[in-house]
């Protein structure tokens, strides 16, 4: 029986983050594609969970990750399964770059800009389907969504209450998130497998399809038996 499986993009991404990987997940799973670009996380986590299934393995990349996380939080008897990736649980840094006013005033340069550091540098196709779902976004959209990543709350000392199995994939390259963030996410959440990506920058799912969708076909397979591993 296929999962419904909820995917949430990452900041200024559509669909074509997880093509790929719906792709090769076939008939083993149910995708529904989520995009709420609401200035407030909370506001988004509502508008999710009123269109998503009664119980859903759950997806989020960078900021869809900080929004799955929420999601999970909000509702973890719906959520069957997490997989995360790129975010950054703790609170939001201050006197960083202003995104949602650079996406605002400026979105062309912004979108070019993340181009470079979201994805490994040599991915240059990788970065031009990035810059091709940021700009079918907008920079309207994209500010809300940087709104809400600067004004998150924290998440870290809530991750014990989200007992179901968790994936936790990141790319050795994450110029944006660090690797060691992710590894401090997989060992805060309960039940979590932790594995990095040679080569591959803060969108795994963009950079590494096929491996990813090989990782994460495993970890559904194999964790309705195996719930106490870590």
């Amino acid at each position: 029986m296929a999962t419904d499986v909820v995917f949430i993009p990452a900041l200024l991404c559509d669909e074509a983050l997880y093509r790929d990987v719906i792709t090769a997940a076939g008939d083993a799973i149910n995708a529904h594609v989520m995009i709420s670009p609401r200035a407030d996380l909370a506001e988004s986590v509502a508008d999710i969970l009123s269109q998503a299934p009664a119980r859903f393995a759950l997806v989020g990349t960078s900021y869809g990750g900080n929004l799955a996380l929420e999601v999970a939080l909000a509702a973890p008897e719906r959520v069957t399964a997490l997989w995360l990736m790129g975010c950054d649980p703790a609170a939001p840094q201050t006197g960083g770059p202003d995104l949602a006013g650079g996406l605002t005033a400026q979105p062309d340069a912004v979108i070019d800009m993340l181009a470079g550091l979201v994805v490994h540098q040599d991915a240059t196709a990788c970065a031009d389907i990035f810059k091709t779902m940021a700009h079918h976004i907008g920079g309207k959209a994209g500010a809300a969504q940087a709104t809400a990543l600067a004004t998150r709350r924290e998440a870290t000392s809530r991750l014990g209450a989200l007992h179901m199995p968790a994936m936790v994939l990141w790319g050795k390259d994450d110029a944006i998130v660090p690797v060691a963030v992710g590894r401090s996410l997989a060992d805060d959440l309960p039940h979590a497998h932790f594995h990095v990506l040679k080569d591959c920058g803060h969108l795994p799912t963009l950079e590494k399809p096929a491996e990813s969708a090989a990782l994460f076909l495993e970890f559904l397979a194999d964790e309705p038996h195996h719930h106490h591993h870590h």
